[in-house]
């Protein structure tokens, strides 16, 4: 309906994408289209995992989930972020247009923004809530049992909320470059998802690396001791003596070097780091060849 109306404006109307060739136009309602699909997949996708977090993390985590990630209950500010939206398109259509483009502008992203703005106050309910979860109490007893302490079901919800939001914004951002709020805006998101994505983790990086800390502490202390008779009396024999303590020690120590920094793994940091340097990438390398209109 958007593409339709485009279509009966004054070429001087139209939004900034229909200065591009068809392939572009075409690819950036392609984007729009699959954002708002993803978008309703992935708030309800993103609500389902946080009610089964609760069963895989509590024997870990000491804390009322449901309280943690309240706010995403909350209905009102998706509507407000709706209109929002609505309202910077349409005065920038005014503003350059008129009347008619900044009706129809506004009406489309009013609707748009319903399903845009739901999923972004997910994804912000959801960092709250992980930030949440860091300040409660870690059982060090049940966490110590895995590398990752238990709490790779909260990292995987955290970098499945951040992956969703590139899917579908990164696409809009490539393929609307010359509409300049469209750009602006998305940009802005994107380093605000990523920034909060790490603060979100930040409590729960420095509870792990306690953990880890206390266990190696615990670990090279006991190494100390089986090690002390050997170093007292440095003979095969008392060497003999000790080295199945010695192993066991050696063996507590690599175990808890292989404690987990973060709730995700090394690989999932690596992922997200490709993911961040080609969006910046491609980003800029679109802005430099636009001019040329290649």
């Amino acid at each position: 309906m958007n593409a339709g109306a485009n279509l009966l404006l004054a070429k001087e109307s139209r939004s900034e994408v229909w200065d591009q060739n068809t392939t572009v136009i075409v690819l950036n309602y392609a984007a729009l289209s699959l954002a708002v699909l993803l978008t309703i997949w992935g708030t309800e996708r993103i609500v389902r995992r946080l009610a089964a977090l609760e069963e895989t993390v509590a024997d870990v985590l000491r804390v009322d989930q449901q309280r943690a990630f309240r706010e995403v209950n909350v209905v009102g500010v998706p509507f407000l972020g709706a209109i929002a939206l609505a309202v910077a398109f349409g005065v920038t259509a005014l503003i350059e247009d008129g009347l008619g483009p900044a009706v129809l502008r506004g009406a489309t992203w009013l609707v748009l923004g319903v399903a845009l703005s739901t999923y972004l106050w997910t994804f912000a309910a959801l960092q709250l809530g992980l930030d949440r979860l860091g300040r409660a109490r870690l059982d060090v007893h049940r966490a110590s049992v895995a590398p990752d302490l238990g709490l790779r079901p909260v990292g995987d919800v955290a970098f499945m909320g951040l992956w969703l939001l590139l899917a579908w914004l990164v696409p809009i951002v490539w393929t609307g470059i010359p509409d300049t709020v469209g750009f602006v805006l998305g940009l802005g998101v994107l380093a605000a998802a990523l920034g909060v994505f790490f603060l979100s983790l930040l409590r729960l990086h420095r509870r792990m690396v306690e953990v880890k800390e206390s266990e190696l502490a615990v670990a090279r202390n006991l190494y100390a001791q089986a090690y002390e008779p050997v170093r007292n009396d440095p003979t095969l024999d008392v060497l003999a003596e000790r080295q199945s303590l010695l192993s066991a020690a050696d063996a507590l120590e690599k175990r808890a070097r292989a404690i987990q920094g973060w709730p995700i793994d090394e690989t999932t940091l690596a992922r997200i780091a490709t993911i961040v340097t080609s969006v910046v990438a491609v980003t800029i390398a679109r802005l430099l060849l636009d001019p040329f209109g290649l």
